[in-house]
């Protein structure tokens, strides 16, 4: 078996500014590099040795992945990238439409403003992240630090029953196992509420 942590960055600018950011870029704010250092914290008390460190290409990623673990020898990898939103990118978030029923995000939608499908994100999140635990050790463990909606359509492709989750925010951490290809999820934990939102580790 091998184990990963999943967890999203720290707050950034356009998220307190509620604009959207999937490829396109801002700095973490004060707050944001505070609860990256809480997240540090948290997965100090479990004293896991992280033998591989991952993080999306976005900086606002690998920023939060540097102030959790204090380590610079991580990858890069294009395929933990936030879901890009075309011609939405940086644009207020109220401008969204309605998300569509049973986790299926957007759909479609952001394909005709040249951006991705709720099923491209599902498609190159679960192939990067398999491709990942395939490369790695039996008993290792990874820390891999990617965007909120790359996430959420992560859970919703290899997860069944998917947990109810509506959104995750800054800096929460998803344990996962991996065993004979097959993906089960340990706990979500909020380490600015300091709370767990599923699971909980013994």
């Amino acid at each position: 078996m091998k184990e990963f942590y999943l967890m999203r960055h720290g707050q950034t600018c356009f998220n307190v500014q509620h604009r959207l950011q999937g490829v396109c870029d801002a700095p973490l704010t004060e707050v944001g590099i505070e609860q990256a250092k809480k997240a540090g914290q948290y997965l100090a008390k479990q004293e896991p040795i992280l033998d591989h460190l991952f993080s999306s290409t976005s900086e606002r990623a690998s920023d939060t992945l540097e102030i959790v673990t204090g380590r610079t020898d991580y990858e890069r990898l294009k395929g933990l990238k936030g879901q890009d939103f075309g011609a939405f990118e940086g644009q207020p978030e109220y401008l969204l439409p309605k998300p569509l029923p049973d986790g299926q995000g957007f759909g479609d939608y952001f394909l005709q403003f040249g951006g991705e499908s709720t099923t491209q994100v599902r498609d190159r999140m679960e192939l990067t992240v398999r491709a990942i635990m395939e490369s790695v050790a039996e008993g290792s463990k990874s820390l891999l630090v990617s965007h909120g909606p790359s996430i959420l359509q992560f859970c919703r492709r290899v997860l069944n029953p998917t947990p109810e989750l509506h959104g995750l925010k800054n800096c929460c951490i998803l344990h996962f196992s991996y065993d004979q290809g097959q993906f089960a999820l340990v706990s979500i934990y909020n380490p600015v509420e300091e709370e767990y939102i599923f699971g909980g580790e013994e």
